[in-house]
Parts: structure tokens; sequence; C-alpha cells
């Protein structure tokens, strides 16, 4: 289902790079609040430390991202989440809640079915990275052990994807995937990522060496979902 929009800007809006990569842009337009048909996606708050230390405390969900260090804490996220709200960040971190169009149109029903919740369950972020050759926006996320299987990453990566291509359409989005992890490599190929390439990182989280497999998209390749 395509997303909603709560907040939106001309679809070359600030930050907009229809062609080419002329000058390049590092920030984004505002962070837009964003439903589908199941999910509501908003900034971060403090309230959230405790789902975020609870869903990072799980080495399975810690374990496929590079820097997450373990055993993970509240007061590990509540670090975070003050150091995010620091003048200047301008990055779209997203929270992945319980409850989008379907719960405001019939609410009844998608609170006896458990659908209604705004408790964090997940994350989503496009983060402007130094990199080299792949230097430029970097799409990253996880999803508490819990929502596994259902479906709802790949709703909430499509729903922030389809917000960035709209606003930035002439940016390449990069990604990477641990080389074991086939289900987030599934979510992006759904979407249209292609592979590049594999290349050896740190994870903090395994307190080892790893290997990742490098992806990027592009609108022209982007396949909606």
């Amino acid at each position: 289902m395509t997303a909603l929009i709560e907040h939106r800007e001309t679809f070359f809006g600030p930050g907009a790079l229809p062609f080419g990569d002329l000058d390049r842009i590092r920030t984004l337009p505002r962070q837009p609040l964003i439903r589908t048909g199941r999910l509501t996606l908003r900034r971060p708050e403090a309230r959230d430390a405790e789902a975020i230390a609870a869903a990072l405390a799980d080495y399975r969900v810690a374990k496929m991202l590079t820097r997450v260090p373990q055993p993970y804490h509240v007061e590990d996220a509540e670090d975070w989440l003050a150091a995010i709200d620091e003048p200047g960040n301008q990055n779209w971190l997203y929270a992945i809640t319980l409850g989008g169009v379907r719960a405001i149109l019939a609410p009844e029903i998608e609170a006896a079915n458990g659908n209604v919740s705004d408790r964090l369950v997940g994350f989503v972020s496009i983060e402007w990275r130094e990199a080299g050759e792949r230097t430029g926006w970097h799409i990253g996320y996880w999803l508490a052990e819990e929502h596994w299987g259902k479906g709802i990453m790949t709703d909430a990566v499509n729903a922030v994807v389809a917000r960035f291509f709209s606003v930035m359409l002439g940016e390449t989005l990069f990604s990477s995937v641990m080389a074991d992890n086939p289900g987030s490599l599934r979510i992006q190929g759904k979407l249209g990522f292609a592979i590049t390439g594999v290349v050896d990182a740190y994870s903090e989280s395994r307190a080892a060496g790893v290997s990742l497999i490098t992806t990027e998209l592009t609108f022209g390749g982007y396949m909606p979902m």
C-alpha cells in the first residue's frame, strides 16, 4: 500500500535533486510523519528508550548491526536519543509503531486485533555518511524479534524509501547487509536494490570482523511495493 505522508512539500521540494549530481546537498527536508495501512513512522522520543533497549539487548537483533554494543542497556538508548536531538541533526530517524491508516478508519477492529500501539517495535534511518565512493545517503533498519516474519520491515522500508525519492530524486541510496542476513537482503531485493560488492567491517555487537554485502538503489531501479 502506498504510504500516506502527513507533511508534504512539492515533489521537487527543499533539497531535491531531480537530475544529475550537481552540488551535492547534504541535508534532507524536515522529517515527515508517515503512515501506511498498518504502521505509523515517527521521530523517536525519550519515551522510546525502554523499547529500544529491550530490542537491541536481544543478540539476534544486535548481531546484524555493526554499531550496536553488547550488552545494550537503557542508558545506551537514552544517550542515543539525547544525541539525535542535538541542533543540526537533519537525518531521517523513524520509530516504527503499529497502527496506521486502518487504525484511523476502523479503530475498534484494529484494536481488537492487537494492531494499534504507539510502542516502538523497530527503526529505519536515512543518514549522510562519508564513505569514499559510497559517500551519500545510507539507509539502515532493524526490527524487534517478536515482530519478524510479518512483513512489517518491508512495509516500513518501502514507505521511507518512497518518501526519500519524492524529494531526492537524483540521489543514490546506499545500504549494506551482513552476509549471514538473507532476510534483510530479500527486503532490499524486493525494492530493487542492486548488490555492488562485499566489504570487510568490524561489528561492535559481535566484537569481530564481518563481511558486508553492499547495495545501492536509484529512483530508476526502485520497485514500490
